[in-house]
């Protein structure tokens, strides 16, 4: 879920974060191709191709934004803060799910083609974070398993390893993705 800009308190933004969300928002905005519309020089002007370019642009000045802010800076006040947990989510299908987000809104925005590079884009991206979303839940043990160990590694659970690595390869318990 990627934060939206009321959901994130800048005043309580660390240092840290507000360098990530810096150099991540930079990167993604470096990759956005710029436009003929950056040339007109008419204030008032009405050409449709510059107006859509305009309202594309900013789909993807939006987005870019988001994607940097849902990368880099940890959100506050979440209801059901790790209910709905994917063990491996942010290793394997969060970027994926950020790229397909941001070609589903451009696909909109763009009145929703049928065909064409704009609808192509949208699909395939859709089928990659589907099939990393698959991927995911197939090696759900697996993600676990790294992810406990990388908690024992940075010392963060080493008095409740054992307990937690007991519940979670409990063979009768079972824990659909």
């Amino acid at each position: 879920m990627e934060p939206q800009p009321s959901r994130i308190d800048w005043l309580k933004v660390a240092a840290q974060e507000r360098e990530d969300y810096y150099h991540e928002s930079k990167n993604l905005l470096d990759q956005l191709l710029l436009t003929e519309v950056r040339h007109c020089q008419n204030f008032n002007c009405t050409d449709e191709k510059h107006l859509e370019e305009i309202e594309n642009l900013y789909v993807a000045l939006t987005s870019a934004l988001l994607a940097a802010a849902s990368s880099a800076i940890k959100t506050t006040g979440k209801k059901n803060e790790g209910k709905f947990n994917k063990p491996g989510w942010n290793s394997v299908v969060k970027s994926k799910h950020q790229i397909a987000k941001a070609a589903f809104r451009f696909w909109v925005n763009c009145s929703r083609p049928k065909t064409g590079g704009t609808y192509r884009n949208m699909a395939n991206t859709r089928k990659y974070f589907k099939y990393s979303l698959g991927q995911c839940c197939k090696d759900v043990e697996i993600h676990k398993a790294n992810g406990l160990a990388a908690a024992l590694q940075a010392d963060k659970t080493r008095t409740h390893f054992g307990k937690r690595s007991i519940t979670r390869t409990d063979p009768h318990h079972h824990q659909h993705c």
